[in-house]
């Protein structure tokens, strides 16, 4: 990779809207851990997006495109179904190019990010615990068809999520400056971030190595069929032991989901050579699961 003088001082980003800095998000070589012998590491540090996740790169790519061709206008609403990273990012991205956001939320939902939400303006509305997040997602849907200044924001708008990502990945292989990628992990849920950036990457190289971080007990079978795909499963516990040792040791606080990554990412470390890079995926802040471990890990575990 290239590096820039010790005297050079980079010029900061001036912006109208804090959407506008959602993307180029620094890559933070891990010096202390691992094996220094191994390929070098680096976590793409996605909680340097403005709501504090990677989440924000899709949502602020389909309310700005929405914005573009006049379908979203300022004072429209935008709905959400989950109390989750991408509800944050509707609220504070809507909030900034004036439009309004709802979140639909089973009332057990994980309070975690409640406050969040709150802070940048969103409203709530609770369905059913029973019903889940299947639920939420079938009353958000169904309340923005209803009228014409509503949008329903999800992850399946398949142009613009992989447009988001591709940008990301073009980050990534720019920052590289031609240094070999070996390896890219990224944790899985639904398997968006790592099929879209997996597809990018591989067209400048085709034989890098996919690594799928996960987290629980999900099944992803059609995710084995690459043979350069590689997957490993970690517990709640585990992502959050080597979160405090990442905090610790390198100085950075990454969310379970990313130290997960970094997990997987040290044990292809030792397959690949020195020359490697290997670039891990940090998706959220970790700061935002600080006090909630207790409710994430699972009882088993414990």
């Amino acid at each position: 990779m290239s590096s820039k003088s010790a005297n050079a001082t980079p010029k900061a980003p001036v912006v109208e809207r804090m959407d506008q800095l959602v993307g180029n998000t620094p890559l933070v070589r891990l010096k202390r851990t691992g094996e220094p012998s191994g390929a070098t590491v680096y976590v793409k540090m996605e909680q340097f997006n403005p709501s504090g996740s990677l989440r924000d790169r899709y949502v602020a790519e389909i309310l700005e495109r929405g914005i573009a061709s006049g379908n979203v206008v300022e004072g429209d609403t935008v709905a959400v179904a989950g109390l989750d990273d991408s509800a944050v990012a509707a609220a504070l991205i809507g909030d900034v190019l004036g439009l309004k956001t709802r979140v639909f939320a089973p009332k057990n939902a994980s309070r975690r990010l409640f406050d969040l939400v709150l802070r940048y303006g969103a409203t709530i509305e609770w369905t059913s615990a029973e019903g889940g997040l299947a639920e939420a997602i079938e009353q958000a849907a169904g309340w923005a068809r209803q009228a014409s200044d509503r949008l329903y924001v999800d992850s399946y708008r398949r142009e613009a999520v992989r447009d988001a990502y591709a940008a990301m990945a073009s980050e990534v292989l720019t920052a590289l400056d031609g240094a070999p990628l070996g390896a890219f992990i990224t944790s899985i849920s639904t398997g968006g971030t790592f099929r879209h950036v997996a597809r990018e990457l591989r067209e400048s190289y085709p034989s890098v190595r996919m690594g799928g971080a996960i987290l629980g007990d999900l099944e992803l079978p059609a995710f084995k069929e690459h043979r350069f795909n590689e997957l490993a499963r970690f517990s709640m516990r585990e992502a959050f032991a080597l979160r405090d040792e990442l905090a610790a040791s390198e100085g950075i606080l990454l969310g379970p989901k990313g130290a997960a990554c970094v997990g997987l990412a040290l044990q292809l470390q030792k397959e690949l050579g020195p020359e490697d890079v290997i670039v891990a995926l940090n998706p959220d802040s970790g700061q935002r699961y600080l006090g909630w471990e207790q409710e994430l890990i699972d009882p088993n575990d414990r």
